[in-house]
C-alpha cells in the first residue's frame, strides 16, 4: 500500500466530495489508468463529465483544487 493513500482516502471521506476509489491493480483499474494517464498513485482526478478539469498526487494538492 502506498503512504500518501490512506490520509488522502480519510480526507476524501470526510469531504463529502463524490468519487469513486479504483484499485489500479485490478484489470478494469489499469484501464481506467491508462484513458487518464495515470502513472501514480495515488493518483486523485477532478472531473467535469469525462473530462478531467484537475489532477492531484498529493493530500496538499486536493486541498489547493478544493
Amino acid at each position: 500500500m502506498c503512504i500518501r493513500c490512506p490520509a488522502i482516502k480519510e480526507f476524501m471521506k470526510e469531504s463529502g466530495l463524490k468519487g469513486e476509489e479504483i484499485d489500479a491493480s485490478s484489470s478494469d483499474g489499469v484501464e481506467l489508468a491508462k484513458k487518464h494517464n495515470i502513472r501514480s498513485v495515488p493518483t486523485v482526478l477532478f472531473l467535469e463529465g469525462d473530462e478531467v478539469k484537475h489532477r492531484a498526487l498529493s493530500l496538499e494538492e486536493i486541498k489547493k483544487i478544493i
